[in-house]
């Protein structure tokens, strides 16, 4: 019910909130910004992520396979969609088709959703997130970050060796704890290999900390941003926050998703965009407002889309 989605919301915009006004205050310099990501990505979220599904059956684990076909269509084929319409159709360079793909394709399942969802649906939700997750990072991720190599070769008149961006950028993605965690995880499940408790003990402790700390450092990363509003950020947000999950129903009815995966498909859609299209615009010099604008509005959004997306769905 609404009252329930509201209860589980209003203690992740509290945090986030808190982040943002801690950011604002100056009261974290860079450095330390980026020691509390990589506390997050490389220890804290890995950790939870290998617990959750070691935690899991291989029974379970097999009824999951419509559910990732699901999120691999929502994620990369949306991307390839908006990607083509941004490119064709709106005649974008290849930096900047790829940054807006990537904004409107691209939730923010690894700050937000393992909070969101635990508060939903308990460790089973913890789950679906690190699923979800690690489909992000290998295919989305890897792909934006060929695309802009690309586009800066071309900008810089030189030939680019599209296989060795290929394989680079899935080499890095392997290379994360957050990636090859939960991939270890789900090999030791399928051969029935049990996890000692005392390691479980230890993962869950540092694991612990996903929930508060992601949340509380996306709200210092949104708050390094200034909001630019046009007509192109507001189609972003709309194509997030409402045109993904409303792809991912139909993907649902396609693939036959049966709940609860079904439902926690379509609110997996309707998290907010990532913060990597935000992150990888200064680098490449490109799209940098409307992918900082995009962030903070469909944060923004979310207060009256998630809850609602919660109450369409069932909740």
């Amino acid at each position: 019910m609404l009252l329930t989605s509201l209860t589980v919301l209003l203690p992740v915009l509290f945090v986030v909130a808190l982040g943002y006004w801690a950011g604002r205050a100056k009261k974290f310099d860079a450095d330390q910004v980026q020691g509390i990501n990589e506390l997050v990505l490389d220890y804290a979220l890995p950790a939870i992520m290998f617990v959750s599904i070691t935690k899991t059956t291989r029974s379970e684990m097999l009824a999951e396979v419509p559910f990732l076909i699901s999120l691999l269509v929502a994620f990369l084929g949306f991307f390839l969609i908006v990607f083509c319409i941004s490119f064709f159709l709106l005649h974008h360079s290849l930096g900047e088709a790829a940054l807006q793909a990537n904004l409107v394709s691209l939730p923010s399942v690894a700050f937000m959703g393992i909070p969101i969802f635990r508060g939903l649906f308990g460790e089973q939700g913890v789950l679906s997130i690190t699923t979800a997750s690690v489909l992000a990072l290998v295919t989305v991720a890897p792909l934006t970050v060929v695309l802009l190599e690309v586009h800066g070769q071309r900008s810089g008149n030189h030939a680019p060796r599209v296989s060795a961006l290929v394989v680079g950028a899935l080499e890095s993605s392997f290379k994360k704890p957050m990636v090859w965690a939960p991939l270890l995880a789900t090999v030791l499940v399928l051969f029935d290999v049990r996890v000692p408790d005392e390691i479980d003990a230890m993962l869950t402790l540092i694991g612990s900390a996903t929930s508060g700390a992601s949340l509380f450092v996306a709200g210092l990363i949104i708050s390094a941003y200034e909001i630019k509003l046009n007509f192109e950020v507001i189609a972003n947000v709309v194509g997030k926050m409402v045109a993904q999950p409303a792809f991912m129903v139909l993907l649902i009815a396609l693939f036959g998703v049966q709940e609860p995966f079904a439902r926690e498909a379509i609110l997996i859609c309707a998290i907010p965009t990532a913060v990597l299209a935000p992150l990888l615009a200064p680098r490449y010099r490109t799209y940098e407002s409307e992918a900082a604008s995009t962030l903070v509005l469909t944060m923004l959004a979310m207060v009256v889309t998630f809850p609602l997306a919660i109450v369409l769905t069932g909740g």
